[in-house]
């Protein structure tokens, strides 16, 4: 019987890979039209990041969408020209974060570094009184 189950569990640990790996290819007109209503969604003048196909890079401010491609506007130290990107050849692309201030666990951290610190001065200051 535990042979059995041993066996059976085997194969189904085998098998999960495998029923995985067959799932069909989506058609890339299909992902082209679903990247067109991903990016129809980003408003325009947004810092937006972008990577494509071939492993490219890009970080910009979004000013152009077309049918068929993205106007990048690439976020530079040199002013350079806008990028045109294909939407066939994006393989992801989301809003960039713009938070640009401090979050709350680093203003927490701040504050018991500071705290601490003052207090291990006082502590330095009482034992220099007391001798």
């Amino acid at each position: 019987m535990s042979r059995h189950l041993v066996a059976l569990l085997i194969v189904s640990l085998i098998a999960s890979p495998l029923t995985a790996a067959a799932q069909s290819p989506v058609d890339p007109a299909a992902e082209a039209a679903a990247m067109r209503a991903l990016v129809g969604v980003i408003p325009l003048g947004s810092r937006i990041d972008v990577r494509t196909r071939t492993g490219r890079r890009l970080s910009g401010t979004l000013m152009q969408v077309s049918a068929e491609e993205v106007m990048i506007k690439r976020a530079t130290r040199v002013p350079e020209p806008a990028v045109a990107v294909a939407l066939a050849d994006i393989s992801s692309i989301e809003r960039a974060n713009q938070k640009g201030g401090m979050s709350v666990v680093k203003a927490i951290g701040i504050g018991v570094g500071a705290g601490a610190g003052a207090m291990l001065g006082l502590i330095a200051f009482a034992l220099v009184i007391a001798d």
